[in-house]
C-alpha cells in the first residue's frame, strides 16, 4: 500500500510539472528520426510519440513540416527526444522535452517493457512513460509582453535647443477620399483610397449537429487520397490539399493534420470520422474520402 500511494503522489506531481511547463510552449516538435536510431520512424518511435501528445490536446510536428511561425521564433516550441536506456534484457525510455537552447524542461517517467519484439517493446514502455501525462490537458499560456521600459532623464531637458519651427502647410494636401464624378466637365477624379483590411476567413463547413454530446460536422466535397511515404494527402477537386495522414499501427486509424489542426482520423460505422480538440471541446467531423 505504501508503494501504490508513492506511486501515485509521484504521478500526480509529474502531470502538475507538466502542466506548469507544457503550457508555456505553442508547439511540441517531434523528429522523425530520434537519435540513436537507424532508421526514420524505427520501431514507430516518432508515432508513437506524436500520438500520445496529440491526444493530450497539444500541437505537434514533425520536424521535417514544422510551422513557417518558427523560422522566426524557434522559442515559442518545445523539441522532443527520447532518453533510451534500453539493454538486452528490457527496453526502458523516457520522453524527454527540451527549449531551443538545448535545455530540459520537463521529461516523462520511464517506461519499461519486457517484451523481446522491438516494435512491441517501444510501443509498451512509451505507453507507461506517457502514463505521466494521464490527467493532463494542453492549455496554451502564451507570454505576456515585457512591459515598455521607461526612461527617467530628470532635468537633462532643459537645454536642449528650441523645436525648429513648423513648415508652412501645403494648399492641397492628399487626402483619402471616395471616387467623385464631375459631370459638368464630363471628367473622373480619383483620390488615393486607403488599402482595405485583409481579412482571412475560416473554412466553412457544413452545419454542425449534436450527437451524444459531441459536434460533428460533415465536409462539404469529397475528398481523394494520394499515397505519399508515410501515409496519405487527401486533395479536394480544385485539387489542392486539405490533410496530411500518418499511419499508426492501427488499422484504418491515422494521425491528421489540417492546416496546423492536428486529431485523428478513424473509420466507424464504414464513415470516416476526423476528431479534433477546438480549445475544450471534442469535434468530430464525417469525412467523405476516396481511396
Amino acid at each position: 500500500m505504501k508503494n501504490l500511494g508513492f506511486a501515485i503522489i509521484l504521478l500526480l506531481g509529474l502531470t502538475g510539472s507538466a502542466q506548469s511547463v507544457l503550457n508555456n510552449y505553442k508547439y511540441v516538435i517531434v523528429p522523425t528520426q530520434f537519435d540513436g536510431f537507424r532508421s526514420e520512424n524505427q520501431f514507430q518511435t516518432s508515432t508513437l510519440v506524436k500520438f500520445y501528445l496529440v491526444q493530450k490536446g497539444l500541437n505537434v510536428f514533425y520536424d521535417n513540416v514544422a510551422p513557417a511561425e518558427l523560422n522566426k521564433d524557434r522559442c515559442i516550441a518545445l523539441y522532443a527526444t527520447l532518453d533510451d536506456q534500453s539493454t538486452t534484457f528490457n527496453t526502458k525510455v523516457a520522453v524527454v522535452f527540451k527549449d531551443c537552447e538545448g535545455k530540459e524542461q520537463y521529461r516523462t517517467q520511464m517506461g519499461m517493457s519486457k517484451v523481446k519484439q522491438y516494435a512491441e517493446a517501444y510501443r509498451e514502455s512509451l505507453g507507461e512513460a506517457f502514463a505521466s501525462l494521464k490527467d493532463y490537458r494542453f492549455e496554451y499560456k502564451e507570454a505576456a509582453e515585457p512591459a515598455p521600459v521607461v526612461l527617467n532623464l530628470g532635468n537633462d531637458v532643459k537645454n536642449l535647443p528650441p523645436a525648429p519651427e513648423k513648415p508652412p502647410v501645403m494648399e492641397k494636401e492628399e487626402k483619402d477620399s471616395e471616387i467623385v464624378i464631375d459631370a459638368s466637365q464630363d471628367k473622373e477624379t480619383v483620390a488615393l483610397l486607403p488599402m482595405p483590411e485583409e481579412k482571412t476567413e475560416a473554412v466553412t463547413l457544413a452545419d454542425a449537429v449534436t450527437q451524444d454530446g459531441e459536434e460533428k460536422a460533415v465536409f462539404p466535397s469529397s475528398l481523394y487520397a494520394q499515397k505519399t511515404e508515410t501515409g496519405y494527402q487527401l486533395v479536394d477537386t480544385a485539387p489542392s490539399i486539405q490533410f496530411y495522414l500518418k499511419e499508426t499501427s492501427l488499422p484504418d486509424v491515422y494521425l491528421a493534420e489540417r492546416k496546423g489542426q492536428n486529431g485523428i482520423l478513424y473509420l466507424k460505422n464504414d464513415k470516416w470520422i476526423f476528431e479534433y480538440y477546438q480549445g475544450s471541446d471534442r469535434m468530430q467531423e464525417e469525412l467523405q474520402i476516396k481511396f
